[in-house]
């Protein structure tokens, strides 16, 4: 059962990186966990010394989102630090078995990175972006994903498995071209 969702929400307009508040995935998500009866927090992070603090306590919430800016190389804070496989070193574990989703572009791209950071989390499930993605159709597929996951474990199953996310690829199939033309696989991917 899916008990709530911490978003780490960091700033997405390269053009002006000094604004610290356009980018507020809070103004989806917390609307969506109240409606779906789960808890929500929200944590804006600008630096890795913000993530690394709040990984160095316990994280209540069964999934964790970190929307920002990413690509093969990691996710990307609003003072041009990168999330990676070098600064996952420095970070506390604290935060074992939860449902983790990089709802940032290109991730998905790099399987090894997607592998690490999985592994690092101890993570039920990772999942991330292979294309270009707008952000509403990041919340658009994960919240269907999040929903269609709840409902599966209250249906007594005890993993989201990778058919169940085949079967979450078929059904969402339809809008892939939706964020843009000419795409030939899913855009999210499961590691």
């Amino acid at each position: 059962m899916i008990n709530g969702i911490r978003v780490f929400d960091t700033v997405l307009d390269g053009k002006n990186i000094k604004d610290t508040v356009s980018r507020n995935s809070a103004d989806f998500w917390k609307p969506f966990c109240k409606s779906a009866g789960w808890r929500f927090s929200h944590e804006r992070v600008h630096s890795l010394s913000d993530l690394e603090y709040f990984f160095s306590k316990k994280i209540k919430e069964e999934v964790i989102i970190f929307s920002g800016h990413g690509d093969k190389n990691g996710f990307y804070l609003s003072n041009g630090e990168c999330f990676n496989e070098q600064a996952l070193k420095a970070f506390p574990k604290k935060n074992h078995n939860k449902i983790v989703i990089f709802s940032s572009c290109l991730i998905g791209n790099n399987e090894e990175l997607s592998k690490k950071f999985k592994s690092y989390f101890s993570a039920q499930v990772l999942f991330s972006y292979r294309h270009l993605m707008y952000d509403r159709f990041c919340f658009l597929n994960e919240s269907i994903l999040l929903t269609l996951m709840e409902h599966k474990l209250n249906r007594g199953k005890q993993s989201f498995t990778q058919n169940d996310f085949i079967n979450f690829q078929k059904e969402t199939d339809f809008m892939k071209n939706m964020n843009g033309k000419y795409v030939k696989l899913h855009p999210m991917v499961m590691t």
